[in-house]
């Protein structure tokens, strides 16, 4: 898999860090089902592309310390107004770059980021940095290959278009200057199968489970 260019992905998603959010989008509405998975009172949380750091938030009603971290400058200056916490330390970072003791996290938790990283250096990096009973939590996106990834995918179209209109009170949830900026990064965004996922996890973390998910995306799950 090529390496990414990490100053393409951060002009990117500065640019996305100015366009409205929506109420309702394909990470956040899986986002409950995110925190039920992790414990109450854990020590510390690891948020790997953070964003505007709605899912930091939530985070940090269950545990004394989130690190939340983002490439984009953007995101981590909205994230401070938008979602601040005593408990949350918002960071502008590459993860890649960044050290941290081994069996020092409690929770490594990502949405829709794991595909800007190289995976393999992922998953290891859980294995040295979670403690022991911590907690990788993945939700991303995935690219479709089998019958079954494209009926799942397929049947989501309806409930997305009945959600939008629901949450988002529209059709669609960008409008059309959001959809461009989003298309545009778009065109360099590189997505595994669900194959190929679960053959990387195998390899590294095989007590993981994989699972798809309606809305285009995948949940792994793995406990240390």
């Amino acid at each position: 898999m090529d390496m990414e260019d990490y100053n393409l992905v951060k002009d990117d998603f500065n640019e996305i860090a100015d366009l409205d959010d929506p109420k309702w989008d394909h990470n956040n509405c899986y986002y409950k089902q995110l925190m039920k998975l992790i414990p109450d009172n854990v020590e510390t949380c690891l948020d790997i592309g953070c964003g505007k750091g709605e899912l930091s938030f939530m985070l940090a009603q269950k545990s004394k310390r989130v690190i939340a971290v983002d490439l984009a400058d953007k995101m981590i200056e909205k994230a401070k107004v938008l979602y601040p916490s005593k408990n949350i330390d918002y960071i502008c970072d590459n993860i890649l770059d960044m050290e941290f003791e081994n069996n020092s996290l409690d929770v490594i938790i990502t949405s829709a980021t794991a595909h800007h990283l190289p995976y393999e250096w992922l998953l290891n990096f859980a294995k040295e940095k979670l403690k022991k009973g911590g907690k990788l939590i993945i939700l991303d996106l995935v690219k479709a290959k089998s019958l079954a990834d494209y009926m799942i995918w397929g049947f989501a179209f309806f409930p997305n278009i009945v959600m939008n209109l629901i949450k988002n009170g529209k059709l669609r949830k960008d409008d059309e200057d959001a959809r461009q900026v989003w298309e545009r990064h778009g065109e360099r965004d590189v997505y595994m199968t669900i194959d190929e996922i679960r053959s990387l996890t195998n390899k590294h973390i095989p007590t993981a489970k994989v699972s798809r998910k309606l809305f285009w995306r995948y949940l792994l799950v793995w406990q240390k």
